[in-house]
């Protein structure tokens, strides 16, 4: 598959595509539709700051992903990916947007959460430096698992030298 997608910022716009999607994979939050109208519509400055990212196809959304940014600590809530479009690095994408949207808003950190027996969301996430912190037992409900808690530590944005003369 040629890379025919891109990713860009959420809007309240997307809501129907990205319940359609969420509805398609079993790993995904799924929340109520108040609650991801309120994640779509929040504005950046609001504390927690929240953000949401699709990977636009022309034939729709292809995946999302949704952070939050609370001080210097982030979470990346949720990322999911249409399992046709999987293994074609639409989740990295997303992941990387989410990270580099965390550094932009001041975290000097990155928290997620993920089930045990989710192998290839675990290989992402260590691809892209995540390190395992802790378990939840038995936190997930349908089936039960455990939660793989996972961090990394992001650099902060470059401060730009602008001469002032």
């Amino acid at each position: 598959m040629a890379k025919d997608w891109f990713i860009r910022r959420a809007s309240p716009s997307d809501l129907e595509a990205i319940l359609t999607l969420e509805g398609t994979c079993p790993e995904a939050p799924h929340w109520s539709r108040p609650v991801w109208q309120k994640a779509l519509s929040q504005e950046h400055g609001s504390v927690p700051c929240r953000t949401a990212f699709v990977a636009q196809h022309i034939a729709g959304i292809w995946g999302f992903a949704i952070g939050t940014c609370a001080g210097d600590l982030a979470e990346l809530e949720s990322v999911a990916v249409s399992e046709h479009a999987r293994r074609h690095g639409i989740g990295k994408a997303l992941c990387l947007r989410v990270m580099e949207w965390s550094r932009e808003t001041g975290a000097l950190n990155i928290e997620l959460e993920v089930r045990a027996s989710s192998e290839g969301a675990l290989a992402l996430y260590r691809s892209l430096g995540f390190v395992e912190q802790g378990r939840r037992p038995r936190y997930y409900q349908c089936p039960t698992e455990d939660a793989v808690l996972m961090a990394i530590s992001i650099d902060p944005p470059a401060q730009q030298n602008v001469a002032v003369g």
